[in-house]
């Protein structure tokens, strides 16, 4: 008897274990996603789908399509961040499909481009950039994909208006202008999207989707 009332306990223990223990993991993982909820809810680089024309709209209107008005404050630290979490910053001077502004010209050999790179925005082998993005920066064989320090340094440069020097010893620099002073005064329409496109890996074609925000001159309305 005494033994049979041992086996019950034993039991009754075992079945409170599994209980706590099922309990625990629910709650971790529950734990979990709200806090991938709130994490996902205020990531400024998840996008939607980007919204098209704003042409001719009210800042007002504008912002009821998901869309922002917002100054260098907001764009800085947007690219101080493209080359650590591996999203597109594209400017454009008004919103048509070929209004993109042109940042710089790259100084890369084209002719050493990776195989199958274009310039998708300005065509072809242009060497005009309207953008900030590590996967075509790094086809082009832009001096500061070697580390993040180069990618600020560059961005500092760009930013601030000065020079960043190749690293590899060759004395090729870009000269930049200040991107701050010419616009500080400028607004500009923040819309958030992304694009679609091929990679091949071992020959097998693998479609692709790119995170991007878009920065557009704000003309009024």
């Amino acid at each position: 008897m005494e033994n049979a009332v041992d086996a019950l306990k034993l039991a009754f223990a075992v079945i409170v274990f599994v209980m706590a223990l099922s309990l625990t993991i629910y709650m971790f993982s529950e734990a979990r996603t709200t806090a991938d909820i709130v994490l996902h809810s205020s990531d400024v680089t998840y996008y939607m789908e980007y919204e098209g024309d704003v042409s001719g709209l009210t800042a007002e209107e504008i912002n009821r399509r998901e869309n922002r008005i917002v100054g260098l404050e907001t764009i800085i630290p947007t690219l101080y961040k493209y080359y650590k979490e591996n999203y597109v910053v594209i400017f454009k001077e008004n919103s048509s499909d070929t209004g993109f502004m042109k940042l710089y010209d790259t100084k890369t050999n084209t002719d050493l481009w990776t195989l199958g790179y274009y310039n998708r925005y300005f065509g072809g082998n242009s060497t005009k950039i309207c953008s900030f993005d590590v996967e075509e920066e790094t086809k082009r064989h832009e001096p500061w994909v070697v580390n993040n320090k180069f990618y600020k340094d560059n961005l500092d440069a760009f930013l601030s208006g000065g020079q960043f020097v190749f690293p590899d010893g060759s004395g090729q620099a870009y000269n930049y202008s200040s991107f701050i002073e010419q616009y500080k005064n400028t607004q500009f329409i923040e819309s958030l999207g992304e694009y679609t496109y091929n990679e091949t890996t071992a020959g097998i074609v693998k479609e692709r989707k790119k995170r991007v925000i878009i920065y557009t001159v704000y003309r009024g309305g």
